[in-house]
């Protein structure tokens, strides 16, 4: 195969670590909510919480209410307030890109790649995620499931993503943390696939990928042993 030309990147537990920031701010959120006297000891209620929250409302703007609606029929807006505030407050502290994430970008632009995001997150979200950690101007392209109107493992995102970087699918590597989402679609469609193995946190064994990735270090020695593979 050709020397690569581009890089695609999923965002959350690939550039971020999204769900340790989330599980944080779940915390932060319930400890509000014992402290607002919601009434239920704090183990019992961070357990009942993060349960419901990664069941239905990654990015879920009523997740609070829903939750307070589900769980006890009303919704205390002094508690509620406050809950969503301490969520904020945490996640907004601690959102920061995995070590090496910028580095990384800096090599691949020094080398002359064109890089892009392919994200399944909302795109004010991931938007919102990007330009927090610093790293939204070293890309190309930013694509989100807004955009796309699909997500991964479905070929529209990564052809578009392709399109708009200005070349073909196998002339791609993708890196991501999603075995079955990032790396079969874009195998599928010829791309080299680095499965970012760091972020991953399903128990999928990643076995799809033409590579796996310990550190986010561990792809710029991944990127140029695909370069001499390549020569």
């Amino acid at each position: 195969m050709a020397k690569p030309k581009a890089v695609i990147f999923d965002l959350d537990n690939t550039l971020i670590d999204f769900t340790e920031t989330k599980n944080i701010a779940i915390r932060e959120s319930v400890k509000a909510m014992v402290d607002k006297g919601l009434g239920k000891s704090f183990e019992s209620l961070l357990k009942d919480f993060t349960a419901y929250y990664w069941k239905h409302g990654i990015e879920d703007q009523r997740i609070f209410q829903k939750f307070f609606k589900e769980r006890f029929g009303h919704v205390d807006y002094i508690v509620l307030a406050s809950a969503i505030l301490a969520y904020r407050k945490a996640k907004e502290g601690i959102l920061k890109p995995y070590p090496g994430a910028k580095a990384l970008l800096i090599f691949l632009k020094e080398r002359g790649y064109r890089l892009a995001i392919l994200s399944d997150a909302p795109k004010l979200e991931a938007y919102l995620r990007l330009c927090a950690i610093g790293l939204d101007d070293f890309f190309d392209v930013i694509l989100t499931k807004s955009d796309t109107k699909s997500t991964k493992p479905k070929n529209r995102g990564f052809i578009m993503a392709a399109r708009r970087l200005g070349v073909e699918t196998d002339d791609c590597i993708m890196i991501g943390d999603m075995p079955s989402r990032d790396i079969e679609g874009a195998r599928r469609l010829g791309m080299r696939a680095v499965f970012a193995q760091y972020g991953h946190r399903n128990g999928e064994d990643g076995s799809n990928a033409d590579y796996a990735a310990k550190s986010v270090k561990d792809i710029e020695r991944i990127i140029k042993a695909i370069e001499r593979e390549s020569k």
